[in-house]
């Protein structure tokens, strides 16, 4: 439960700054302030790439987690540009799927407080401002499962980049992005790492990669 604490806490976050911008946005025209703040949700698909359990690599899916966070939206000098640092709390992870007859399947999953930093160049329809994105970040790792997992093994520190896009219509931003997670996200893991009976009884190498997948979130503006 101790995920729950900090997605409690970011929330909290958000709500400061909501009240101490509120001051600033009062008896500003929406459509022509240059700074922006909103809250965003949404959910990911992600998986692993590079990833190697006793040569059964094919065996693993798709998780699906959730994101939630703030976002600053500013204007850019340039006619159509936005830069858009946001904070999230964000659910990533991958499952095997063990063999018929064999244990139940095996999900790691591991969550993040992220900073990505969104580039936008759109092209404004005065009612709509289609868009498209890249998005440098950064994260920490904060929560885990299984929880026997040793944090020893893992690279908390993660960075990557996102490709994408979306659309702006009135107070609401939608956003569509592929993120991939750089670098290993655990190193010289061995099968004693593994909870006892997760390694589908197979033999061989255990290697894990770094998460990679689709995101959907929709961002409201205050």
């Amino acid at each position: 439960m101790k995920y729950i604490g900090k997605l409690t806490a970011i929330i909290g976050l958000a709500a400061v700054l909501l009240v101490l911008s509120s001051g600033r946005a009062a008896g500003q025209d929406y459509s022509s302030s240059f700074f922006k703040i909103g809250v965003k949700g949404g959910f990911n698909f992600s998986s692993m790439s590079r990833f190697e359990l006793g040569y059964i690599s094919e065996s693993v899916s798709n998780y699906t987690g959730f994101n939630a966070g703030v976002a600053f939206s500013f204007d850019l000098p340039v006619q159509g540009m936005t830069i858009q640092p946001e904070l999230n709390y964000i659910s990533k992870g991958a499952m095997y799927r063990g063999p018929e007859g064999g244990p139940d399947n095996f999900l790691f999953r591991t969550d993040f407080i992220e900073l990505p930093v969104n580039l936008q160049v759109g092209l404004d329809l005065i009612l709509l401002r289609p868009y498209l994105m890249v998005s440098p970040y950064i994260g920490c790792a904060v929560h885990k499962l299984p929880a026997d997992v040793d944090w020893a093994g893992i690279n908390r520190f993660q960075y990557g980049i996102g490709i994408g896009g979306g659309i702006d219509f009135w107070r609401l931003q939608l956003q569509v992005k592929y993120n991939w997670n750089i670098g290993q996200l655990a190193k010289n893991v061995s099968r004693g790492d593994l909870p006892s009976g997760q390694d589908g009884g197979t033999s061989g190498p255990v290697r894990m990669g770094n998460y990679r997948g689709l995101e959907v979130n929709l961002v409201f503006f205050f």
